[in-house]
């Protein structure tokens, strides 16, 4: 009869020649940063019903005005479908309305609202605050380089 135990039996670790340690990856460490990053964000924006990536879109509107759904969600780092299903969502919620292009009648440009704009303003010193708690491990000279080094890998 087999044996049963109600305590989880470790399993034996394996170990590579080479030593592998996931925490040792920078894929890895990057999304436990992101994962901190965002943590914080919703933390304080979740009231206001927002996901990191609406308000991501939101802002970038602010930086920039108007902007194709195309170039919006390449400014964002977001595919498609995603920042088409986001746009959606800001739009039933009048954060953002959409025009056609005055010089490209072919381009509906995405814009914010007047409660779209006064959001961001309500929620930019929100996010400033959150990026302060991110780095708050950090000294100034380990955040700068912290930046310089991402924008790097970012732009490859």
């Amino acid at each position: 009869m087999p044996r049963t135990s109600t305590k989880a039996e470790a399993a034996p670790a394996r170990r590579l020649a080479t030593d592998y340690r996931l925490e040792d990856q920078v894929g890895f460490l990057l999304r436990k940063a992101y994962q901190r990053a965002s943590s914080n964000l919703v933390e304080r924006i979740g009231s206001f019903d927002l996901t990191a990536p609406q308000y991501a879109t939101l802002a970038r509107l602010y930086e920039r005005g108007a902007l194709s759904q195309n170039l919006l969600g390449r400014l964002v780092a977001m595919e498609p479908a995603n920042i088409r299903d986001v746009v959606l969502r800001l739009k039933k919620r009048r954060l953002v309305a959409t025009r056609r292009d005055p010089t490209d009648k072919r381009l509906i440009l995405i814009d914010l609202t007047t409660a779209g704009t006064a959001l961001v303003q309500q929620l930019i010193p929100i996010e400033i605050a959150c990026t302060a708690t991110t780095l708050a491990p950090l000294k100034s000279d380990q955040k700068k380089l912290l930046y310089d080094l991402l924008g790097r890998l970012a732009e490859g």
